[in-house]
């Protein structure tokens, strides 16, 4: 019996379908003539391309009617006798979207797809875990693009002009980053391009080390993060979002080291930091405590930026932020200064989505409060609630976005509130406290303070408080998921790292080939304690040694501790200390072997004899998805 998977989705978003027939509706011009178009880019490429042993050839060309998915895949099934059939299938969408009448795009999408043919891909049987598959059919995408490039030039089309089939895909149908794409069965396109095109491959690979400094952002990994934007700033110092994004993860490693203690000296209002972009246009954990050089760094890099590229709303709200915990002490005339140019230029930046706007006037309000400007203050906490709510209505209820902007309002309106004379309006500052400490980071050093000051405001106003347990019994510690492991003080490893980045920082290591025709490798490195499975990016951390500490850290600015998961250490120790997370059972490279998958932060834990013997930072696909390439 043989195998009949389905293969070479050139985007994965579309689904691919489990009817490939073609509709027997009387075609409309345009498809009569993307019909005759395929028609003769295919034969090309079938007079240049020897069909594979035990396989009907040629393969059938058909066109789905499906308008809306863009999407191409190479599929087999049975025939008589024991030959395959296999068939190749482009939707209507994506010829009348990608390849617009354009023979060079479509061969670069044929050729890619009659790769899977001629390389039997879809004769293979699929790997036996979904991590492997996963892995597998990103190697095939790869070697499917090489192949079909070669193709489509034996027939005659320009490389150059086809390529464009990928830039079209990207405009129109999306595009995600490396460390996404761990989870994908796709590899993300700029990381195809990086390998296809030559001429821009510093380019390209600069790009998605850009967008994976995004990803980091994102789930406030901001160490990941610095080392992704200094690359980009490296290769292209004259991009300004880069800069930005340096700055911004610069500036959020030094407030995360801030405590209790630095916050109330600062004595400033709740900030929101969430500011960095997430296109680079121009292109397109510390020890807790006061770092002052990190904050030169930071305030450095914002500079830069706004040196490239004035009036940026972030980067100023960011400086602003930055001039609010300054390490000499807050210096509210440069902090008002950025802050106020921040809200300026935040009326007239079209990129900014409404959360965003509301972010700027929230921090700006902070300053405000801060100098003594109460009015001001409320205006502009008003005009954040205005903005926050158009950006609520488009955000799933409870997303980490919302409720920063959300628990920012709550707690410096509080601040205003308790301070007027109007015995309502302290009622209500009172309440709106404890509405922020009954949602907020509990972690958060911010949460320290606020319950500090809800406990002085009860005693004032004589009404009983509620314990820190009370207040927050209803609320769930989020932990930040997890992308890289840090090694020792110097060196940290990050999941989609390029492999030869990695193996020229750490030194000796044992290479272990893990499937025959593929790159995929464990590289061993025994005197610091890990292995890494990877193919051309680190695919997976793994964790055997209890000198190597896997760190968890609460999601938000300023949280109070990070956490330590180490080999050796007991089951019950670790169901302590985990003891919010969901996981499922799952599989890495041996379907017999299972591992405790915690799918929020990115954690598979294997547990032998009641203790944790590893721990490995990676992306598992949640279930098998039938059909890759």
């Amino acid at each position: 019996m043989l195998a009949v998977p389905v293969f070479g989705c050139i985007l994965s978003l579309a689904s691919c379908p489990q009817s490939q027939s073609t509709a027997g509706a009387a075609q409309a011009p345009a498809a009569e003539a993307n019909r005759k178009l395929l028609d003769e880019v295919s034969q090309r490429l079938l007079a240049v391309t020897a069909g594979p042993e035990g396989m009907v050839w040629p393969p059938a060309f058909e066109i789905r009617p499906d308008e809306d998915k863009l999407n191409a895949w190479a599929g087999c099934a049975e025939a008589a006798g024991d030959k395959a059939a296999a068939k190749v299938v482009v939707t209507q969408g994506i010829l009348e979207k990608v390849v617009q009448s354009d023979p060079d795009r479509l061969a670069f999408i044929l050729g890619h797809e009659l790769a899977h043919v001629v390389l039997r891909h879809v004769l293979q049987a699929a790997e036996n875990t979904p991590f492997m598959e996963q892995v597998f059919s990103r190697e095939q995408e790869l070697v499917a693009d090489r192949k079909g490039a070669e193709l489509a030039l034996a027939a005659g089309y320009s490389f150059r002009k086809g390529i464009e089939a990928i830039r079209r895909l990207m405009e129109v149908g999306g595009e995600y980053s490396s460390f996404e794409g761990l989870s994908a069965d796709h590899p993300a396109w700029k990381d195809r391009l990086t390998l296809l095109d030559k001429e821009q491959a510093s380019l390209w690979e600069t790009m998605s080390a850009f967008d994976n400094g995004v990803v980091f952002l994102a789930v406030e990994q901001y160490a990941a993060a610095e080392r992704c934007f200094r690359q980009v700033a490296k290769e292209f110092p004259a991009c300004p979002e880069a800069w930005a994004n340096l700055g911004y993860a610069l500036l959020m490693q030094y407030c995360d080291a801030l405590d209790p203690d630095d916050l109330r000296r600062f004595d400033v209002g709740h900030l929101v930091c969430g500011g960095f972009y997430r296109r680079p246009e121009s292109l397109e954990a510390k020890v807790r405590g006061i770092d002052e050089e990190l904050w030169w760094d930071a305030v450095g890099a914002l500079r830069e930026s706004l040196r490239l590229k004035p009036s940026q709303a972030l980067v100023e709200s960011n400086l602003g932020i930055a001039y609010l915990v300054r390490p000499a002490g807050r210096d509210m005339g440069q902090a008002a200064k950025y802050l106020d140019e921040a809200v300026a230029a935040a009326t007239d930046e079209a990129r900014l989505d409404p959360l965003a706007r509301a972010a700027v006037l929230i921090n700006a309000s902070v300053a405000d409060f801060a100098g003594g400007q109460t009015e001001r203050c409320a205006a502009r906490l008003t005009k954040a609630q205005e903005q926050g709510q158009l950006g609520f209505a488009g955000e799933r209820p409870g997303a980490p976005s919302t409720m920063k902007v959300s628990g920012a309002l709550l707690y410096n309106r509080s601040l205003v509130m308790s301070q007027s004379k109007d015995k309502l309006q302290q009622t209500e500052g009172l309440d709106a406290l404890e509405r922020y400490l009954g949602q907020g980071e509990v972690a958060s050093a911010w949460w320290t303070l606020g319950y500090e000051r809800y406990l002085l405001l009860c005693k004032e106003q004589g009404r009983p408080s509620k314990t820190k347990e009370q207040l927050a019994e209803n609320t769930r510690v989020v932990l930040r998921p997890l992308t890289s492991v840090r090694l020792d003080d110097k060196e940290t490893v990050a999941l989609a790292e390029l492999r030869a980045d990695v193996a020229s920082r750490l030194g000796p290591e044992k290479v272990i080939p893990m499937a025959r025709g593929t790159s995929l490798v464990r590289l061993r490195y025994e005197q610091r304690g890990v292995d890494l499975i990877a193919g051309e990016r680190v695919l997976a951390l793994c964790v055997q040694s209890p000198a190597v500490a896997v760190l968890l850290r609460a999601a938000g600015l300023g949280t109070l501790k990070e956490t330590e998961l180490r080999v050796g250490m007991g089951k019950d120790q670790l169901d302590a200390l985990l003891t919010d997370q969901d996981y499922d059972f799952r599989q890495l490279t041996d379907p017999e072997v299972n591992y405790r998958f915690y799918r929020d932060l990115g954690l598979a834990v294997r547990v032998r004899d009641g203790k944790v013997e590893e721990l490995v930072v990676v992306q598992i696909p949640q279930r098998h998805l039938p059909g890759s390439g």
